[in-house]
């Protein structure tokens, strides 16, 4: 059951059939989404020039700065583990408690979670400085993430 935020009723969740959770879920992009062509946008602006998705590096950083060797990987809330703390939940478990499929869903979210992990470990021992953000930081203030980068690019 969803948490109540702000005084609201929490909304009652609806059983969906693994059909229609089978085509919403195709649908979500995995590269060139709102948010990251946002932060995009603000760094061209800002006159920082990247490359995208570079293959070669651990992870496909989203955002690559070649000569400063900056990684930037834009996260989503839900995929990386986030969410449930925004919402107000317990723990990322409590943020599933009455979805029929629960363990699918916490052991992807904790895989996500350990991939990060492992991935910064690796572009870190490579020399790489990492930059994750979060993508409620950036709808937030897209222009102080956009700084944030800015500074890791010339230190």
């Amino acid at each position: 059951m969803k948490r109540a935020r702000a005084g609201l009723k929490p909304a009652p969740t609806k059983k969906r059939s693994t059909a229609v959770v089978s085509k919403t879920m195709s649908a979500v992009k995995s590269v060139n989404t709102a948010p990251e062509i946002l932060l995009r946008k603000t760094l061209w602006r800002m006159g920082l020039r990247y490359r995208l998705h570079v293959k070669t590096l651990p992870g496909k950083p989203d955002i690559v700065f070649v000569k400063s060797k900056v990684a930037v990987f834009m996260d989503g809330d839900f995929w990386h583990g986030r969410q449930w703390r925004l919402r107000g939940y317990k723990s990322l478990e409590s943020q599933f408690d009455g979805v029929s499929n629960k363990p699918y869903w916490v052991e992807k979210i904790t895989r996500n979670m350990a991939r990060d992990r492992k991935v910064g470990d690796q572009l870190r021992k490579l020399g790489w400085r990492v930059v994750r953000i979060w993508e409620s930081d950036l709808k937030e203030d897209v222009e102080k993430a956009g700084k944030f980068i800015l500074e890791q690019t010339v230190r």
